[in-house]
């Protein structure tokens, strides 16, 4: 019989705990993980060097020309294509510091409107494209002095380390004093050498990564941020977004207003007449009024059934009970023309409502279309996460967001215009600050492509 006593907390009082060993995954991992940061680091600040001699060579010249030629309209072109050969540069950093695991926030460039000369100038007065000349210059300096850092330490950690493996190789003429001898230490110069070796070899992830982390605060003072002309484009830009929201709201409630007027109310009157008539004829014709109620089952019936549609294009319980995946394949097993439907989104994860609408209603309308003018045989909905440039304006980075994809095989032709059923499409799309397209050629397929916000 087992004796062993429980203490309150469920073990055996007798246990003794078990010793937690000094190695084990964690500390795998944490070893790991500081080799791949060390490996970022030095990486990003060697690579950095022979960009920021191009940069500093390529943005000075070009500065150097356009002062030359300022006397003249050439200069002017040459100023503005050296800005644009700054924020190129900038973006090649920004792409840097995202594969290095640091990305940067936005940056928002004045919008290059106009044309020709007044174009350029708009570009020269904006001083988020100047910030980034000014980074391309000054990064030179930076790389310089954090490159020689870097590769000191990596010297000297190597160099330190593997001396006892290499001294026999080295001279050591008789005139030549060592540090040893100079100091009158009491060891041998491979000692030494192993000592400076593990010091170096100790700090060499935090030097590296100060070194790192200087060019990224160096990055995001002159590479983030808006200028106030950009940010007066993008309060246009947003309320340009709201008001074809807007618009595309009120055209699709004219639209419901009308359906509901031209189908369910019709027949809701319809079946309120024949109702009353059953009921005058219940007393002297009841076989006539049995016939009658009857036939406003069905009318109640179809009245039902449209409803039923109004209402699956406008948000349907399953999409904000189930998700995209569900609703969508619940629309496809009503369709009048055989689709496929792939939704590829991360697992537990859900785009914003408004997205998550916004693409329901696409496929929904899409699929509607299909059905009353591609006279196609087969279609397909496919939904997925991808990185695309925002819509904003020029300068934004990129973001993941939902595609919508709705192809057909049937006979093309379709137009994104005022006054065609796709424009309502492209206005909610756009309005989310999205990105709509259509591409129908006469014969087919057409292909209808939403890019969406994720949040």
């Amino acid at each position: 019989m087992d004796s062993t006593t429980y203490t309150s907390e469920g073990t055996p009082a007798s246990a003794e705990p078990t010793p937690t060993p000094l190695g084990g995954p964690e500390a795998d991992d944490a070893a790991r993980g500081l080799l791949v940061r060390l490996g970022r680091d030095t990486a990003y600040v060697i690579g950095g060097l022979p960009i920021a001699v191009l940069s500093f060579s390529v943005l000075v010249t070009g500065l150097a020309l356009a002062a030359g030629l300022l006397v003249t309209v050439v200069g002017i072109p040459v100023a503005a294509g050296t800005l644009a050969l700054a924020v190129g540069f900038g973006r090649l950093e920004r792409l840097r510091l995202a594969a290095r695991g640091t990305p940067l926030g936005p940056v928002h460039y004045a919008p290059r409107r106009g044309s020709g000369l007044r174009r350029m100038l708009n570009q020269l007065t904006d001083p988020r494209r100047w910030a980034a000349v000014l980074h391309g210059i000054g990064a030179l300096v930076l790389s310089v002095a954090t490159f020689s850092v870097v590769v000191t330490w990596w010297a000297g950690a190597l160099g330190g380390l593997t001396y006892w493996f290499w001294e026999r190789w080295l001279g050591n003429p008789e005139s030549n004093t060592t540090l040893v001898e100079l100091l009158d230490l009491p060891i041998t110069e491979a000692q030494l050498n192993l000592l400076l070796g593990l010091l170096f070899a100790l700090t060499l992830v935090p030097v590296t990564r100060v070194c790192a982390q200087a060019h990224v605060g160096w990055a995001r003072l002159l590479l983030t941020g808006s200028s106030r002309a950009a940010l007066a484009a993008q309060v246009d830009d947003l309320t340009t977004r709201r008001t074809v929201a807007a618009a595309a709201e009120s055209h699709s409630l004219r639209r419901l207003e009308r359906d509901i007027h031209d189908g369910p109310q019709q027949r809701l009157v319809r079946l309120g007449m024949d109702l009353s008539a059953a009921e005058r004829r219940l007393t002297d014709d009841p076989e006539q009024a049995r016939t009658m109620i009857a036939e406003a089952r069905a009318q109640a019936s179809e009245a039902l059934a449209e409803l039923r549609s109004l209402s699956r294009g406008i948000a349907p319980p399953i999409l904000t009970d189930r998700g995209l995946a569900a609703a969508l394949t619940a629309v496809v097993a009503r369709s009048a023309v055989p689709t496929t439907v792939q939704v590829d989104l991360p697992p537990g994860t859900r785009p914003a409502p408004a997205t998550e609408s916004a693409a329901y209603y696409v496929a929904t309308e899409a699929l509607t279309n299909i059905a009353k003018h591609a006279g196609a045989t087969s279609a397909a909905v496919t939904v997925s996460v991808v990185g695309a440039p925002q819509a904003a304006g020029p300068g934004d980075e990129g973001t993941d967001r939902v595609q919508v994809v709705v192809e057909d095989d049937g006979c093309g032709g379709a137009m994104l215009s005022k006054g065609h059923g796709l424009s309502g499409l492209a206005d909610r799309v756009e309005g989310l600050g999205g990105r709509f397209s259509v591409h129908s050629p006469q014969g087919g397929p057409t292909r209808v492509v939403a890019l969406l916000p994720w949040s």
